[in-house]
């Protein structure tokens, strides 16, 4: 995730001690007394990673709890992303007067059933990757990515959610490099329409990031 990320942002991906790091008090009281032993062990990690990057950026290893609707809720002055699945997880974060807003996300890199890709892919997207993108990588896999990194870079800007079809994204793979274009209205000002990414695919992980600079 670092080599997708600009040297403002600052990365820490889990190791074996973050996934059993315990979170402090604020985050603890955020977690659901349902949550499955998954969700807690990914929440542990996600917290731990958050603190750990912090501190790259000479801050305070602050409380990230959980809002609502289960976002995490940054410090005052800072922006970032978490993103986990299986056992990979980190989290990016970055000063808010340098970076607007982050959004990172990390898939296992299988391919989608048909009603999954469907639900993921616009029509054009579709052509393309039958097309011009060609079988390898697992395309639809990196447009559900990148969709979800643009949707974490969105939220916090207009907190307004985003469907799958709402967003168009355009990869360039001799660059690593997307383009994804909102489709939807949106409020003057807060939120960009073109927002522009990175990916990497390795043979377990898709990988994608998204940043709005300030």
């Amino acid at each position: 995730m670092r080599d997708l990320l600009p040297g403002a942002v600052a990365v820490a991906v889990a190791d074996a001690s973050a996934w059993t790091e315990e979170p402090l008090p604020e985050e603890a009281a955020t977690l659901s007394e349902r949550a499955v032993p998954a969700r807690r062990r990914e929440f542990r990690a996600g917290r731990a990673c958050a603190r750990r990057a912090m501190t790259e950026l000479g801050l305070p290893p602050l409380p990230v709890p959980a809002g609502r609707d289960r976002a995490p809720v940054w410090p005052s002055r800072v922006v970032g992303s978490i993103s986990h699945t299986g056992d990979y997880c980190a989290a990016a974060v970055a000063r808010a007067d340098r970076v607007r807003s982050i959004g990172i996300d990390a898939e296992d890199n299988l391919r989608l059933d048909e009603p999954t890709r469907r639900l993921v892919c616009r029509a054009e997207e579709e052509e393309w990757w039958h097309g011009p993108g060609g079988e390898a990588p697992h395309w639809p896999t990196v447009f559900f990515s990148a969709k979800e990194s643009v949707y974490k870079a969105w939220f916090p800007l207009v907190g307004g959610w985003l469907g799958f079809h709402d967003v168009r994204v355009e990869p360039d793979p001799a660059t690593g490099t997307f383009t994804a274009r909102v489709l939807v209205p949106r409020p003057p000002g807060p939120a960009p329409e073109v927002l522009h990414g990175r990916f990497a695919v390795s043979p377990d992980l898709v990988r994608t990031a998204v940043v709005v600079t300030a």
